[in-house]
This record gives structure tokens, C-alpha cells and sequence, in this order.
């Protein structure tokens, strides 16, 4: 009652208004309309009473107005609602300004002048290192002021100046003075002073209130973000914090190791460059692929570090060819077969999908290749003259001989058969892809044919009929994945050199070599596992594993070292480091085993250079291979 009556009236007052703005928010504007009501809103709710608040009201103005001028220069008159122009004015309200004076609100970034001691609650002095601060004047060779005992009272000196204003920030702090240096080298991690001037200030507080205020005024930071000082709270050390929160999935490790952790920890040699590196085992709900599972028993260690430290090394700077080449290498050539493959496929599946018709002709794969042969020439990835022109030709008939099997498989298998869903759960992961391209032959009451096109080659002896078993690895997780999900197929893979028929395995073999497979993916995930597909091939072939890995009898210029390989590098520098703690034998055994069984007792392999070398019979395909072709 009485003259506090005024309190309630103004309390009203403020209900009113801010239902009336409720009721207009509700509804969408064009941005006019938006505009006018910001307007009287403002002039309704707010009065300056000082300076600051002035300026505030004047900023909320410019904002508008800018976001009105957006939008009349781009004709945009629609309708918006309430969160576009709260979205829209507040961030043209928080944008950084170059027309704003100093100290005009938020944080202000200035380098240290004179006369601008001017009283703030937090003053930061940021890069206050030895050497760095007090600031050193360079003198000139004209400069005979900077000559010795040429110096007069009244000279300007940089150092003098520096200390003053030092002591000017120190005396405009109201609440907070922050210092920081570059307390430890980057390279060594040894222990830098601070700036002379940090130093004099830090000998003052221990002399006035002894060492003890040092100490917990001082903060040391480690060197790296990602460190777990970041993460750990202790009694012993304060709490440091940090806004790199992923990097706390990174440190959040079960308390103690698993035993083959332990185990690989200890026999790693002192001289790797890594230790054992470990991070969270993979989630039950997580789905795999075929491919997923190429990549892993290809190179383990390699698909860690890329799903797990998302970490992938690269090539290098590409560096120019001093030299002409006269040849293509192994690599040049596999992706200029890949790209022939790319674009015969393309022009086959074109044709299948047009089908037959009037005037309908089968695509010319010659005319084909020859055109594509002819597009890498003009792109310079042929050699010159002569020697490109062999090559090119050479490159020409492989591309030929290639499709000239493809499609006599196309025409033994003319039909197009349903894809075929793969889903097989083991070890807390869940398989989930799909089988494709099958190819059936009409009539015939036998299981799809899974083809596949390769630019490798697939057989290493042509006399024995030898396959080449490091490129089968995608065959035989494929078949893996289709026998161990009920899915019998045969599988016939073309390459630049050979085709290779695969008979389907057993479903109950399949399913426990499978298990096994997704088991060490699993364990694979959380520690890299010490195993190298090419090594581990010939170790069970008999041959001697440590030549493989680190090419001591490879010539110069033929196939490098598996352990090449940066990522293999990085962790098992050489054969030792790779096989000492047991675990490569045992996982080459556990998961190459099978293949390799599978391989000598499922595989055809037929040259194409030989007639018929494609002669699959569609009809009884469960029967034995015909004479002249050879099981490996």
C-alpha cells in the first residue's frame, strides 16, 4: 500500500507487455513485421540509463537493421517464425565489429601501449617468455645513438618502456591478473623461465608471503591436449580443465589390462616406436560388413589405426620422375586395368539393361578398350614413342583377354539372380550385407554363380597351376560369410592372367572359421594384432616368414617388404618385434589355416591363355572338374 503501490503497478506493467509479445511471437512475420515489433519492444521494455546501457540499446538497433537489409538486398518477404529471428538478430548482436570502440563490451584483445591503463576486472597477459619480454630494440648500422657510451637521459628506451607497462596492467587488474609463458621446450621438455619481469614479480610474492603463495597461484598445462593429466583428478596434482572433451573416450581404459595385453606389452622390443595402444572395445550393437572384414585379415594393424585412432598415413609429397619411364609398374598397371574394368563393365551393363531389340547390337569391347587405351596415352600416363605404343598394346590384349572370359561366363550364366542377404551374429558383432552379383543359367537346378572381375593376377606358377593366395582373401571372406549364412554358392573370379572356380564349403565349417574371423576382429579393435597377411601365408606354406616381411631377398626395383607398411612399421619395425610375444603364429594359424585348406581342396584354376579356358558346366556343377584342369 501507499507509494509501494508503484512496484506493483510496474510489475503489471511488465506482465502486460510481455503477454502482448507473447501473443504477437506466436504468429510468423515477414521480416518488416519482425522489425517493427523488435522496435516496439525495445522502446517498450528498455531505457537507458547510462552510457553502456545506451550503447547496448544502439547495438540491438544495428543487428536488426542489418538483418532487415540482408534480407530486403536478397527480396526475401516470407513469413519466418519466432526462432529465425532470435537465431538471425542475436548472432548479428554477437559478431565481432572492427567499428567498435575499446572496452565497448565483451572481450577485448590489445597489445600493451602506453596510457591505456585502463581499469578492467580481468587482465591476461598472454606470450610472456624469456627473451620474448621485455621487447629487445635491433639497432641499426645508422643508428649512432645505439652506439656504446652514446646514450643521454631522455632517450627512448623499448626495455624501460616495457617494464611501465607492465606495471601498468598490473595496477588495472580488479579482480584478476592471469600470466602465461612457455614453461617447458618443446623438444626436450625441459624446464624455460618466464620473462625477467615475471620472475621479479613472482621473487616479490615469495618474499612478502612466502613460497607457499607461488605454489598455489601457479598452474603448470602438460604439453599435449590430449594429455591425462587433463582427466585425472588427484590430491597430489590440481584439476586441470579442458575443452578437448573427445579426447576423454581416449583415457577411459578399463583399470586393468587383459592378459594378452599384458603380454604384448612386455615383449614389444624397446626400440619400436610405439607401445601397445589400446582403446574400448567395440560396442555389441555394432553391424560389420564383408568388406569391413577384407580390410581387417588383409592388414589388422592398418584398419586399427584407421577405425579406431582414425589416423591414416599418408603417401607422401609426390615427387616427379627424373628419368623416362620405358615401363609400367606393378601398381600403374593394376589401376590402369581397373579403370578398363570400370568402363567395359559400365558399357556390358548398359547393353544387359537395354536388352535385346531391334537393331540392338552387342557392344564392341575392342573398340572399347582401344578408345580407353588411347584416353590414358593422351593423359600421359603411357611412356613415349615406341615403348608406350608396346605398352599401350600389351595393356590393350590383357584388357581384352580379360573380358574375352568375362563374358564367356556371361554367356554360360545369362540370367541375373536375386542378391542374397548375409546376416550371422558371433561374438557380440552382427554381420549384416549383401551378396552380389549372382548369375544363374536358365533351366538349370543348380545354386547362383558370385562372379567377380580383378585387375591382379591370380595365378603365381603357370606350370603347377599355383593361385596367387593373398589376392583370394576378399573370395574367401565372401564365401566365408555366404556358406556360414546358408547361402551355397560357386565362385568364379577372372583376372588378368587366370579364372579361378571356387566350390562352396560346408556351412558348419564355415560358421566356425567366421566366428573365429569376427572374434579377432573384435579383439583387433581394441589392440592392434600382430599379424600381416602376406607373412602370415608364408608361414604356413613353409616358407621363411622374416623374408617376406622384410624383404632381405627381394632385388631392387620388385615387390617392398610387407613391413613397409607405415602403419606395420610404426608399431613392429621388424620380424621380431612382430612375432615375440607368439600371437602372430597363433592368429596366422587360427585364421589363414582354413583358407589355405580351402584353397587346396576347392580351387580350379584354368590359364587364358588355354582353350577353353572358361568351360564351366552350368548344368552339373556339383561334378568334378573336367579333364584338363587342374585342383591346387
Amino acid at each position: 500500500g501507499g507509494l509501494d503501490a508503484a512496484i506493483a503497478g510496474a510489475l503489471a506493467g511488465l506482465v502486460q507487455a510481455l503477454l502482448g509479445w507473447a501473443a504477437l511471437a506466436a504468429t510468423p512475420a515477414t521480416p518488416a513485421g519482425w522489425g517493427q515489433r523488435c522496435r516496439g519492444l525495445i522502446g517498450q521494455l528498455l531505457a537507458a540509463t547510462d552510457d553502456r546501457e545506451r550503447a547496448s540499446i544502439a547495438a540491438l538497433h544495428e543487428a536488426l537493421r542489418a538483418w532487415l537489409a540482408a534480407c530486403a538486398l536478397a527480396g526475401f518477404d516470407q513469413p519466418v517464425s519466432l526462432a529465425v529471428l532470435r537465431e538471425a538478430w542475436l548472432a548479428g548482436l554477437d559478431a565481432p565489429s572492427l567499428n567498435r570502440r575499446f572496452r565497448a563490451g565483451g572481450v577485448t584483445f590489445c597489445t600493451l601501449m602506453p596510457m591505456r591503463a585502463i581499469p578492467f576486472e580481468v587482465v591476461c597477459l598472454l606470450g610472456m617468455n624469456d627473451g620474448d619480454y621485455p621487447r629487445r630494440s635491433p639497432r641499426s648500422d645508422f643508428d649512432l645513438m645505439g652506439l656504446p657510451d652514446q646514450a643521454r637521459p631522455g632517450d627512448r628506451s623499448r626495455r624501460d618502456d616495457d617494464r611501465q607497462l607492465m606495471l601498468e596492467a598490473l595496477l588495472s587488474a580488479r579482480r584478476v591478473l592471469y600470466l602465461s609463458w612457455t614453461g617447458r621446450s618443446v623438444r626436450d621438455n625441459s624446464e624455460q623461465p618466464p620473462s625477467v619481469l615475471v620472475s621479479q614479480l613472482r621473487d616479490y610474492l615469495a618474499a612478502g608471503w612466502g613460497d607457499a603463495v607461488l605454489a598455489q597461484n601457479t598452474t603448470e598445462h602438460p604439453l599435449q591436449p590430449f594429455s591425462r593429466r587433463y582427466f585425472e583428478q588427484t590430491a597430489a596434482a590440481p584439476a586441470l580443465f579442458t575443452h578437448a572433451r573427445e579426447w576423454r573416450a581416449a583415457h577411459a581404459v578399463p583399470a586393468a589390462p587383459s592378459a594378452a595385453a599384458s603380454a604384448a606389452a612386455s615383449n614389444l622390443r624397446a626400440g619400436a616406436a610405439a607401445a601397445l595402444l589400446a582403446v574400448a572395445p567395440a560396442s555389441d550393437d555394432l553391424s560389420l560388413t564383408v568388406d569391413a572384414l577384407t580390410r581387417f585379415l588383409k592388414n589388422p594393424v592398418r584398419d586399427f589405426f584407421r577405425r579406431q585412432l582414425d589416423v591414416v598415413f599418408g603417401d607422401g609429397e609426390a615427387v616427379a620422375d627424373d628419368d623416362e619411364a620405358f615401363g609400367l609398374d606393378g601398381l600403374a598397371m593394376h589401376g590402369l586395368l581397373q579403370a578398363l574394368i570400370d568402363q567395359g563393365l559400365a558399357v556390358l551393363q548398359a547393353a544387359e539393361t537395354a536388352g535385346p531389340g531391334a537393331g540392338h547390337q552387342a557392344p564392341d569391347l575392342r573398340a572399347v578398350i582401344d578408345a580407353q587405351v588411347a584416353r590414358f596415352q593422351r593423359a600421359g600416363r603411357l611412356p613415349m614413342a615406341e615403348q608406350g605404343r608396346r605398352v599401350a598394346q600389351g595393356l590393350a590384349e590383357t584388357g581384352l583377354r580379360l573380358f574375352d572370359a568375362w563374358c564367356a561366363l556371361q554367356a554360360l550364366y545369362p540370367l541375373a539372380a536375386p542378391r542374397q542377404p548375409l546376416r550371422f551374429e558371433a561374438a557380440g558383432l552382427q554381420l549384416d550385407d549383401w551378396l552380389t552379383p549372382l548369375r544363374c543359367a536358365p533351366g538349370a537346378a543348380t545354386d547362383p554363380v558370385w562372379l567377380q572381375l580383378s585387375p591382379s593376377r591370380l595365378c603365381d606358377d603357370p606350370i603347377k597351376l599355383k593361385p596367387r593366395r593373398a589376392a583370394l582373401i576378399p573370395a574367401w571372406v565372401g564365401m566365408l560369410a555366404a556358406a556360414a549364412c546358408g547361402v551355397p554358392v560357386r565362385a568364379v573370379l577372372v583376372g588378368r592372367d587366370a579364372s579361378i572356380t571356387l566350390d562352396a564349403l560346408p556351412q558348419a565349417d564355415a560358421a566356425a572359421a567366421l566366428q573365429t574371423l569376427m572374434q579377432a576382429w573384435r579383439d583387433g579393435m581394441a589392440s592392434p594384432l600382430p599379424l600381416a597377411a602376406r607373412s602370415a601365408l608364408a608361414l604356413l606354406a613353409g616358407a621363411d616368414p622374416a623374408v617376406v616381411y622384410e624383404g632381405r631377398s627381394f632385388p631392387r626395383g620388385s615387390m617392398p617388404a610387407e613391413g613397409d607398411e607405415p602403419c606395420l612399421a610404426r608399431l613392429y619395425p621388424d620380424f621380431e618385434s612382430l612375432a615375440a610375444d607368439g600371437r602372430f603364429a597363433a592368429a596366422a594359424e587360427a585364421l589363414f589355416g582354413p583358407m589355405l585348406h580351402w584353397i587346396d581342396s576347392h580351387a580350379t584354376v584354368r590359364l587364358h591363355t588355354e582353350p577353353d579356358s572358361v568351360a564351366i558346366d552350368p548344368i552339373d556343377a556339383t561334378q568334378p572338374s573336367p579333364a584338363g584342369a587342374a585342383h591346387v
